[in-house]
């Protein structure tokens, strides 16, 4: 069998095999080997994470290559998984992030009073309602992150539990205020750019608070829908503290390492370097995974991580599948414009026109450069014209700050996210991929000088590079488009949507499932209490007699 055991032993037969070594899928096979099942992770790549992965892309230098920062890590997973005692460690950043204006920054603290004062500088009158605006997104955010782990209601179903969890959403929704449910359709429905336009009047602001927005989907500021991303990214916490995102020690696979420790501890077994190619079906039910070396490993649950058109389509196979799923997939939408640029640098930015705690706030935060909605609504059209931005907003990072133990030397790490690219490899041409690294780096050159020739190093990972590396399907980091017609109980189609499928003892356990991407683990906690609800099940013998009547 290729691939490395981490635990030393290697069997043929398990009770449950987890397809993908991301995040959720370590998170669906670590619950599921608490439990007592015996449990094996098949990782196609040398190292664990999938994007939540931390790769030394240079000698002696660590990065965070996909995702950069932490908010939406579920505190009961962390509790429950123990994560901090295998090695899971975040900071808080404060601020979070800084929108660069040529007036100077705007701060986004923790505390909305301090981001109050910082709004003023620049525009009194957005002062006076930004208060009310966090208000709004964190009593929205409030109503649904108690959705976030637990399995989305499955519209029509007769079953007397099903028809318990419609209830039980339908009563939340009535006890909403008419104001609180007029507040919700409204962020659901609306553009990013319309929403920030009846709030604020200062084009920095809107610009900054709109990138969030379109993070990491295939739309641009003015497209309908988008209000919810941003709060979409308001639903974490770090430390209680609600909004709120951090840096974590070790990079972003630190998170996924903390997992797959703990799934150890309880006994689970992890392979990398080892493609999954075929999940196996016989009669309808699964019956293990093949490798690419011809290895066959039998189980008769298979939860995969990866992408669920992958699952579906090519893994398992349309034949195994009803026609209306096939059709769900082959229409399942999963572009991304994301561009993700990682740097070396020599030395630290130094900002210029700053004061000096100015300069170490910057330092410490994310620097956010979209200086308009136009801004960011122009870098849209390039990409739906199938050219990458020639002006693309930018978000830095860099974590040396809170950890210098990314570098082996005194060199520092810096990642960028960025947008917008096409995202098919075809639309990027010759030169592409260094002329857009080249524009980001004079973007930021622009507020500090020394930047630029501060790059030591830097790749450019366009879509298409997202999708090679981490199996991201059209560079959607979120593993399929995030519009509304995509959540929830149509995630990603109506009849997968609560994470089984068709295929008896198949599940989907990644971020194509409810309740949507980024670092969350939610995904696969939710597959997990999933698979062990529908094996308390079986144990039943008079659902078993009621299955064969």
């Amino acid at each position: 069998m290729t691939g490395s055991d981490r635990n030393g032993s290697i069997g043929s037969s398990y009770d449950a095999i987890v397809v993908g070594g991301g995040h959720n899928g370590l998170t669906t096979a670590a619950y599921l080997a608490k439990a007592g099942l015996k449990v094996i992770v098949l990782e196609r790549r040398p190292i664990l994470g999938g994007a939540c992965v931390t790769e030394e892309v240079w000698p002696g230098a660590r990065v965070s290559r996909c995702s950069y920062v932490v908010s939406m890590l579920q505190p009961k997973v962390i509790k429950e998984l123990e994560l901090e005692r295998f090695g899971y460690r975040a900071y808080p950043l404060d601020p979070a992030y800084a929108a660069m204006t040529e007036d100077g920054p705007i701060f986004f603290f923790n505390q909305v009073e301090r981001t109050v004062a910082s709004i003023a500088r620049h525009s009194p009158k957005d002062a006076a309602v930004y208060a009310d605006f966090e208000d709004l997104l964190e009593r929205t955010a409030e109503f649904l992150r108690p959705m976030m782990l637990r399995e989305p209601p499955p519209l029509g179903s007769k079953s007397p539990g099903d028809i318990a969890g419609l209830l039980r959403e339908g009563a939340r929704i009535a006890g909403l205020s008419r104001r609180d449910a007029n507040d919700l359709i409204r962020i659901f429905t609306m553009s990013v750019g319309d929403l920030l336009d009846d709030w604020f009047e200062h084009d920095g602001l809107k610009g900054s608070l709109a990138s969030t927005g379109v993070v990491g989907v295939w739309a641009g500021p003015r497209t309908p829908g988008t209000a919810y991303n941003l709060l979409h990214h308001a639903l974490g916490e770090i430390d209680g503290m609600g909004g709120a995102w951090g840096q974590v020690v070790g990079g972003m696979g630190a998170i996924s390492a903390a997992i797959a420790r703990s799934a150890e501890a309880a006994g689970a077994t992890i392979v990398t370097d080892a493609e999954v190619v075929s999940v196996n079906v016989e009669n309808g039910e699964t019956t293990g995974v093949t490798l690419a070396n011809g290895d066959e490993i039998k189980a008769p649950i298979v939860a995969s991580g990866a992408h669920p058109r992958s699952t579906v389509l090519d893994l398992v196979g349309d034949t195994h599948f009803p026609d209306e799923v096939v059709t769900d997939m082959r229409r399942y939408r999963t572009r991304g414009g994301s561009v993700k640029v990682n740097l070396v640098l020599d030395e630290a930015p130094q900002y210029a026109g700053v004061s000096d705690e100015e300069q170490q706030l910057l330092l410490s935060a994310g620097v956010n450069i979209c200086p308009s909605i136009d801004y960011l609504e122009a870098s849209w059209q390039d990409a739906l014209a199938g050219r990458p931005a020639a002006h693309p907003y930018i978000e830095a990072e860099l974590p040396s700050t809170v950890d210098s133990s990314l570098t082996d030397d005194d060199r520092l790490v810096m990642t960028m996210f960025t947008q917008f690219g096409p995202s098919e490899e075809g639309q990027w041409k010759d030169g592409d991929r260094e002329r857009y690294g080249e524009t980001c780096i004079n973007q930021l050159d622009r507020f500090a000088p020394n930047f630029k020739s501060s790059v030591a190093e830097h790749e450019v990972l366009a879509p298409p590079d997202l999708e090679r590396i981490f199996g991201l399907q059209g560079g959607s980091i979120f593993h399929g488009e995030q519009g509304m017609n995509q959540m929830a109980f149509m995630r990603p189609t109506p009849d997968l949507a609560q994470y089984a499928t068709p295929v008896g003892g198949l599940y989907l356990c990644g971020a194509g499932t409810h309740p949507g991407g980024g670092v969350t683990a939610a995904s696969g906690h939710n597959a997990a209490q999933r698979i062990l609800k529908d094996r308390r099940r079986a144990r039943r013998p008079w659902r078993r007699r009621r299955a064969s009547a």
